[in-house]
C-alpha cells in the first residue's frame, strides 16, 4: 500500500502546473498547610500521566533502531519524528502515544512493537491558578500527576467560608468541569493540567460574595472585586482581565482586529457567562462592533469566560519566505498563511499555486489551482480559499511549472501524518 501512496502522491505533484492525584493527606487540606504539596509530589506511573509540553519521551521501536530516539514535546504538544512529520502527543498516556505511533508506523513497518516512557518531565508552563475560597490564591508549580486535591495543598487549603463546589476551567479545551469538594478531599477528582484555574466558590450561606470571575485566554484571569458604587458592565469586566485598554470602548485597542490580533488564541465570538448554573453565550466581536445587547449588567457571582480557539495545521512549501507548518486559528484562508510565511518570493508563479488537500488516511490528495496574482493585485476573493487541517499551500517557481520534486521530501511526511 505504501508504494501505492507515494505513486499517487507524485502523480499528484507531477500535474501540478508549477497532564492521578498528588498522596496529600486530607489534614493538610483542612488544616490549612501552606506547603506547596504540588511542587513535592513524586512522578506518578506512566499509565496515570499525561503527556505535556517540554516532556522527553523515549521511544523504542522493537527490531528497528533507527526508529528508535528521544523526542522533546515542543510548545505546541507535538513532537518531530522521522517520515511521520509533527505528531501530537499533549494529553495522551505513554500507553495512548505508543498506539498512536504504532499505527502511523504501519505504513513503513510491519506489526512495529513501540515502547515509550518519559525519560525527562518537562517544565514547560507547568502551573496552575488556584482561586477562590482557599487560604492562599494565586499561581502555583504543577508537578506532573497532580490532582485536585495536590491543587488545594498547594494553596493551603481551603477556607471556613468554602462552598461544596470546585470548578477547573481546562486551559486547552476552555471547558469549565465541577467536582464536588468533598470528594475532592478524600482524593477523588481529574487531574490538572498546566494553565488551569480551579476556582473553590463561596457557601451561600456566608455574607454576601462581592466578587465574579474572568477565566480563560485572558491576560489576568481570575477572581475580581465587584465595584462598591455603580454598575459593572462586560466591557468592564474585559477591561480588568487585561483584554482592553481603560476607556478603550472603540478606539483601536479595543477593536475587533486589534484585539484578536494580540489574542489569536482567544474565541472572542464564542465566550460565555455563567450565572446561577445558566449559561448565556456572549459575541465579545458584537460587542465591540456595537452591539450594545452584548454588554450584559454582570452580578456577583458571575463568571465570564473567554474560551480557546480551534486551530488547524497547515503548511507552506515553495516560494514563500518560511517554509513549513503553521498553527492559525480555524477557519484561516490563504492570505493568513501568506502572512504568517512571509509573504512570496520575487520568480514565483503567482497563477501556478495549489493547496494540496488529504481526502481520506490512505494519502488520497485532492489538488486544488489557487491564482495568487489574482488574490493579490485584483482582491479576488474566491482565490483566498479557508484553510482545512493539514491542508498544504506549494507556491512554484516561475518558468518551472513541473519542477516540484525538491518539494516531495517536505510534503510527504505531512500529508502522510494521519
Amino acid at each position: 500500500m505504501r508504494a501505492g501512496v507515494f505513486a499517487l502522491l507524485i502523480v499528484s505533484m507531477l500535474a501540478l502546473p508549477a497532564f492521578g492525584s498528588t498522596e496529600a493527606g486530607n489534614e493538610a487540606v483542612a488544616g490549612g498547610a501552606t506547603a506547596p504539596v504540588a511542587a513535592a509530589s513524586p512522578a506518578p506511573a506512566p499509565s496515570v500521566y499525561r503527556i505535556s509540553p517540554g516532556d522527553v519521551l523515549s521511544i523504542t521501536v522493537w527490531g528497528d533502531e533507527e526508529f528508535s530516539r528521544e523526542c522533546q514535546v515542543n510548545a505546541a504538544g507535538t513532537i518531530s519524528y522521522p517520515l511521520l512529520g509533527d505528531v501530537p502527543a499533549i494529553g495522551l498516556t505513554c500507553s495512548e502515544f505508543e498506539g498512536r505511533l504504532s499505527e502511523r508506523l504501519r505504513k513503513y513497518i510491519n506489526e512495529p512493537e513501540v515502547v515509550v516512557t518519559i525519560s525527562e518531565y518537562g517544565t514547560l508552563g507547568m502551573s496552575i491558578f488556584v482561586l477562590g475560597e482557599v487560604k492562599n490564591p494565586g499561581m502555583y508549580p504543577l508537578a506532573p500527576g497532580t490532582g485536585l486535591l495536590g491543587a488545594l495543598a498547594a494553596a493551603g487549603g481551603v477556607t471556613d467560608l468554602a462552598s461544596g463546589v470546585v470548578t477547573i476551567a481546562k486551559a486547552r479545551t476552555g471547558e469549565i468541569h465541577t467536582h464536588g469538594l468533598e470528594q475532592a478531599l478524600r482524593g477523588a477528582g481529574a487531574v490538572v493540567e498546566p494553565g488551569d484555574v480551579v476556582v473553590v466558590s463561596r457557601s451561600a450561606s456566608a455574607d454576601e460574595d462581592r466578587r465574579y470571575s474572568v477565566l480563560g485566554e485572558v491576560p489576568n484571569p481570575g477572581m475580581y472585586e465587584m465595584p462598591a458604587k455603580g454598575a459593572l458592565l462586560v466591557l468592564d469586566a474585559m477591561e480588568k482581565a487585561g483584554l482592553l485598554s481603560k476607556g478603550s470602548g472603540s478606539d483601536n485597542p479595543g477593536s475587533p482586529i486589534s484585539l484578536q490580533e494580540r489574542f489569536p488564541t482567544a474565541d472572542f465570538e464564542n465566550a460565555l457567562l455563567t450565572r446561577d448554573e445558566v449559561v448565556v453565550p456572549l459575541n465579545l466581536v458584537a460587542l465591540l462592533q456595537g452591539d450594545t445587547g452584548q454588554n450584559i449588567l454582570l452580578k456577583a457571582g458571575d463568571v465570564l469566560t473567554v474560551p480557546r480557539r480551534s486551530l488547524v495545521s497547515v503548511y507552506a512549501v515553495g516560494e514563500v519566505a518560511l517554509q513549513g507548518q503553521q498553527q492559525l486559528p480555524s477557519g484561516s484562508r490563504i492570505l493568513d498563511l501568506l502572512n504568517a510565511a512571509g509573504g512570496v518570493r520575487q520568480g514565483a508563479d503567482l497563477g501556478g499555486a495549489k493547496v494540496l488537500r488529504p481526502v481520506g488516511v490512505e494519502g488520497e490528495v485532492t489538488s486544488i489551482s489557487v491564482d495568487l496574482a489574482r488574490l493579490l493585485n485584483s482582491g479576488d476573493a474566491e482565490q483566498n480559499l479557508v484553510l482545512q487541517d493539514r491542508d498544504v499551500l506549494v507556491v512554484p517557481p516561475r518558468g518551472q511549472p513541473n519542477d516540484l520534486w525538491r518539494y516531495l521530501p517536505s510534503i510527504i511526511p505531512y500529508l502522510l501524518y494521519y
